[in-house]
């Protein structure tokens, strides 16, 4: 049955927003029925995803949501951008090199808190600049930067010129991208604005160890006004034992660790040293290497701060080529020994993730090996989750990239 048209439009949202809660339907039909939004679906645009890419998943088709942003933000009776806090800008700028500065100009307007930025720069290309877009986001608290493929050239630079950067994160998202992904984007900048980065409290990296080990040499360069709280590096190489070249993050730990409350650590396929971690709440490690993993377990100051803490023994899928000893079946004893140590008498969470060969009856025999937490809810075993990516990684959203119209 049609509404009564006496009913005030707003009146009829707020019925419809009532008795409908799906995000995208009420999204979509707010923006067919007219170019203004009345101010009960404000909610529905504090965070908004606009493409402009070709995609090569479920078909061939090009995903455009970025004109239709544009016509609805340049029309007189716009009222959305007030309430814009957090975009996702997943724009790839080589079939129209000047849409980028379009919503950039756009969204200079809106309150913008965070940015999740896909950049779609491949090697064969034109290499692009992306520093000009500081200026227009002050305020701006969080950056997310995924390359599928290379960085762009000025990445470094554009980082620390956001003057309120709170939370900072760099994935490049393929293990072969990442061999050369921030090659045209060094070398790093040395000129660095006074108070670029004191802000800062949580960085995300996911980078080759190499690159990985660059960027945490360059950042302590910035002393202590780097007073980070959560670190999480996710590294991809091709190392074997130990955790690979860690010489610039042990640096790091030693000098700026006392401010970390939430540390990780995975090494997708040197000792690594947590001395320096005297303020640590959460842990989370994920390695092949058991050794490597015991060594830094035991480095951790022997204060009980640590209140949580995860572990996930990643299965070695090079045995013929290169043997080990790695095992986690068979080296159970040394990690058991490792966590009966003072550092982990506060638990309040301990999971331990293992490879699927486990099985469910050597998963569940593991619980037997922490008399201290067996018979308790603060131990979890489970298996490793492969699919498990960063939120805000390409993995993360790109099933969710649903834009405001397509064309």
């Amino acid at each position: 049955m049609p509404l009564s048209a006496d009913l005030a439009q707003e009146l009829i949202d707020s019925i419809l927003d009532f008795l409908h809660d799906d995000r995208e339907s009420l999204l979509f039909s707010g923006l067919v029925a007219r170019k203004w939004v009345p101010a009960t679906r404000y909610h529905l645009f504090e965070r908004i995803t606009v493409n402009h890419f070709f995609t090569r998943r479920a078909g061939h088709f090009f995903r455009d949501s970025a004109h239709s942003f544009l016509e609805i933000c340049r029309s007189p009776h716009c009222t959305i951008i007030p309430a814009i806090q957090d975009v996702i800008l997943n724009v790839d700028t080589d079939p129209a090199p000047v849409m980028l500065r379009e919503l950039v100009d756009m969204l200079r307007h809106a309150p913008i808190s965070k940015i999740l930025f896909i950049d779609h720069t491949k090697s064969f290309r034109d290499p692009i600049s992306l520093t000009w877009m500081a200026p227009h986001f002050p305020g701006l608290r969080e950056f997310v930067y995924n390359s599928l493929d290379r960085f762009v050239l000025d990445v470094f630079t554009l980082i620390t010129s956001f003057p309120e950067l709170h939370r900072l994160s760099l994935y490049s998202n393929t293990r072969h991208a990442a061999k050369s992904a921030i090659t045209q984007a060094t070398p790093y900048p040395t000129a660095i604005p006074p108070a670029a980065l004191t802000h800062l409290r949580t960085l995300r990296l996911r980078l080759f160890s190499d690159q990985s080990a660059g960027f945490m040499a360059w950042l302590r360069t910035s002393g202590d006004r780097i007073q980070l709280e959560t670190l999480d590096i996710d590294i991809f190489h091709f190392y074997h034992n130990g955790w690979g070249p860690v010489a610039p993050l042990n640096a790091f730990l030693s000098a700026n660790g006392k401010y970390l409350r939430n540390f990780g650590l995975r090494i997708r396929d040197g000792e690594l040293d947590l001395s320096g971690l005297t303020n640590l709440r959460t842990l989370s490690l994920s390695s092949h290497g058991v050794e490597a993993i015991c060594t830094s377990l035991a480095s951790l100051p022997s204060e009980p701060t640590l209140s949580s803490f995860e572990v996930a023994f990643r299965e070695w899928i090079h045995y013929d080529d290169f043997p080990c000893a790695c095992d986690p079946r068979f080296l159970v004893h040394e990690f058991a020994d490792v966590m009966q140590g003072a550092q982990f008498a506060r638990l309040t969470q301990f999971t331990i993730l293992v490879p699927a060969f486990f099985g469910d009856g050597g998963r569940e025999a593991l619980r037997e090996y922490f008399p201290r937490w067996k018979d308790t809810d603060v131990l979890s075993v489970g298996f490793i989750d492969r699919f498990r990516v960063p939120v805000d990684s390409w993995e993360g959203v790109r099933d969710k990239l649903v834009g405001l119209g397509e064309g």
